[in-house]
């Protein structure tokens, strides 16, 4: 069964409703519908949100959200619910995350519900309001890797929500602004130590292999054979430096990125990148494309070869910013994160928001207590 209201104290004009799942081919057509009259981003796409969804089985724990206004859908979302101690515990809701640490390391950012544009704050706070009033059932809300900017923090207080917020950095080069001034993005955006790194590792690279090259995968074959041989550098590198897993050490996630990029287009979706110094490959560039805006996600490095020739990595950032540049795109996001290497790299910053919102009453009670206690416990 869903649930269903009006909005109780926020604009009365939106319904909200929670329901399960329909056919997600149903579901896609209905998402990319409302996506086109949005100005969503990429994670909140169907090009991600698809492959998600097929990677979270059993899907018995997703609900579909959605906001209507009269006749007129204006808002979906996909929280999913669980609960802690064997089924028993208190219910928590997630918007487009899992609860699952593995599944979870996606990392979804700019977040949120795929909204027609001009609606995306009272949509966001009528399902707030419906939740906090109409929902009873749920005890935490978590809302993963939302812009600082386009959370209503002022509903939430309101509602009486007791708000926990860790915020990051993410870092973007606004390449619009670049391409007005004329100026190129070396010369106007890296400090003169960065640029010279970048001149040095080039020059050391083409002394000892030759010319550097840049390619970008055009066919899907081409793209999965690019993507694939960044994942094994990077899993490499991971493994050698940190003795751990890095963003693809998992099967699972190895697939939904596969299936993400074969589902790409020449426009919209995932985007190789590779740089060559002569026959050598030092290393690809992992970029999700979507409207004008260009996502950095990942990237792998030949590090064991190249790793003593300067500056490898911000080399082929440096490259991948520019032909986001030539190409026309508006933005270059180095997503969230205070890594030197995105201070080095970015002109300006948005903040990032990981929040988490119980409902007040006895279980938050008990539950603030016994974080207080681990505290405590940890202290002593």
């Amino acid at each position: 069964m869903g649930t269903h209201s009006h909005a109780h104290s926020a604009d009365s004009s939106y319904q909200v409703r929670l329901e399960s799942l329909p056919p997600l081919d149903e579901l896609g057509v209905r998402w990319q519908e409302l996506e086109r009259r949005s100005r969503c981003s990429f994670f909140v796409s169907w090009r991600w949100i698809g492959p998600w969804l097929a990677l979270i089985s059993p899907l018995r724990y997703a609900r579909l959200l959605s906001v209507t206004q009269g006749a007129r859908l204006v808002a979906l979302g996909i929280f999913t619910q669980r609960r802690r101690f064997l089924g028993l515990g208190p219910l928590h809701l997630r918007l487009h995350e899992v609860g699952d640490k593995m599944l979870d390391s996606l990392t979804i950012e700019y977040n949120g519900l795929v909204c027609e544009d001009g609606h995306e704050r009272e949509a966001l706070a009528a399902v707030l309001d419906h939740l906090a009033h109409h929902d009873k059932r749920w005890l935490t809300l978590y809302l993963p890797g939302m812009q600082a900017d386009s959370v209503p923090f002022e509903r939430i207080r309101s509602l009486g929500m007791d708000m926990r917020a860790r915020r990051h950095a993410a870092h973007y080069i606004d390449l619009s602004e670049l391409r007005d001034s004329g100026n190129g993005y070396l010369p106007t955006v890296l400090s003169s130590k960065a640029r010279a790194a970048v001149r040095r590792t080039a020059r050391k690279l083409q002394a000892g292999f030759g010319e550097l090259s840049v390619a970008v995968a055009v066919t899907v074959e081409e793209k999965l054979a690019f993507f694939r041989a960044m994942a094994q550098l990077h899993e490499s590198h991971w493994s050698e430096e940190e003795q751990e897993r890095g963003a693809f050490g998992n099967p699972r996630i190895l697939r939904f990125h596969e299936r993400l990029v074969a589902q790409s287009d020449a426009s919209d979706g995932a985007q190789l990148i590779r740089v060559n110094a002569g026959g050598q490959t030092v290393g690809y560039v992992y970029n999700l494309v979507w409207r004008d805006t260009s996502y950095f996600y990942q990237a792998g490095i030949d590090y064991r070869r190249f790793g003593s020739y300067g500056s490898p990595g911000l080399l082929l950032l440096t490259h991948a910013v520019e032909h986001a540049l030539a190409s026309g795109m508006a933005r270059f996001e180095l997503m969230a994160g205070d890594s030197a290497y995105k201070r080095t790299l970015g002109m300006a910053e948005n903040k990032m928001v990981w929040l988490s919102l119980d409902r007040n009453g006895w279980a938050s009670a008990l539950r603030r207590a016994w974080w207080r206690l681990q505290g405590q416990a940890q202290e002593s």
